[in-house]
């Protein structure tokens, strides 16, 4: 009976062993690489919309500049009747229109072109009265405003683009000048110069857009455009403002023709 003890206790040590011996323990599989999410090309492609808003200059123009041609203006009869009576101011005006562009996206990153067309009423008086009295009153008018832009934009998320936006501003600005003075008489009352003007100049800006579905985007959007001084004036002779010798007179607003503009735009876009 011992030896049968003793037997089985071999066998089971053996057997222990021997099970041990031919495990075989592999390591756990590595985890799959994370797989990156396609970058998405949403913003890519041509789009065209329609925008409406304002146009306004919170701040007055110059006033009118007299400038004298062929007499002395110091201590003169027109510097006496003028004295420092000026004024100036700038009318706002809804703007609306339509646009056209492209953009394409590289990861975070949107770059694009557009154009756009706006009409709108603005306009800059300036305007010099005289003892005698008598209004003397220029005025600076744009009726539509046409932009070529570049603009850059960062994804803030991937429906939602903040961007930088510049380029170049075109408008026709027609020029017109009135007055009630008695001064101003034939045979050769007045002149004005340069009536209507194509005014080339600069826009720069900053907007926020955002995809409502795949295909429409909704903005706002500022924007400052300068149209720069132009080359319009009125220049009057006879009387007071001939000095008596000949001479002229040149009622000049050589301010900038500039202001700024906040829009919504609604935009389909074409992938």
């Amino acid at each position: 009976m011992r030896h049968l003890l003793i037997t089985a206790a071999a066998v089971s040590t053996f057997a222990t062993h021997a099970f041990a011996a031919d495990a075989i323990y592999e390591p756990a599989p590595a985890p799959a690489p994370m797989e990156m999410a396609p970058v998405s090309s949403g913003w890519t492609g041509l789009y065209v919309g329609v925008q409406g808003g304002g146009a306004f200059n919170p701040s007055d123009p110059d006033n009118v500049d007299l400038r004298t041609n062929g007499f002395a203006f110091g201590g003169s009869a027109i510097q006496t009747a003028f004295g420092s009576n000026f004024d100036s101011s700038f009318d706002s005006s809804f703007a609306g229109g339509a646009h056209i562009g492209y953009d394409y996206q590289m990861g975070s990153i949107v770059l694009g072109a557009l154009a756009d067309i706006n009409a709108l009423n603005v306009s800059q008086t300036a305007s010099g009265f005289s003892s005698t009295p008598a209004f003397y009153t220029a005025t600076r008018d744009l009726d539509y405003l046409v932009t070529a832009r570049l603009r850059a934009g960062y994804l803030v998320t991937p429906t939602a683009l903040a961007y930088a936006t510049g380029g170049l501003a075109y408008g026709k600005v027609d020029y017109g000048f009135s007055t009630n003075s008695p001064a101003v008489v034939a045979p050769n009352p007045g002149a004005i110069i340069n009536e209507d003007e194509d005014d080339f100049g600069y826009t720069i800006g900053a907007g926020m857009e955002v995809l409502v579905t795949d295909n429409l985007s909704f903005a706002g959007e500022y924007l400052y455009t300068n149209l720069g001084s132009g080359d319009s004036y009125t220049r009057l002779s006879g009387g007071p403002f001939g000095g008596g010798v000949g001479g002229s007179t040149d009622f000049v607003s050589d301010d900038d023709f500039d202001f700024h503009t906040v829009t919504a735009k609604l935009s389909y876009k074409f992938h």
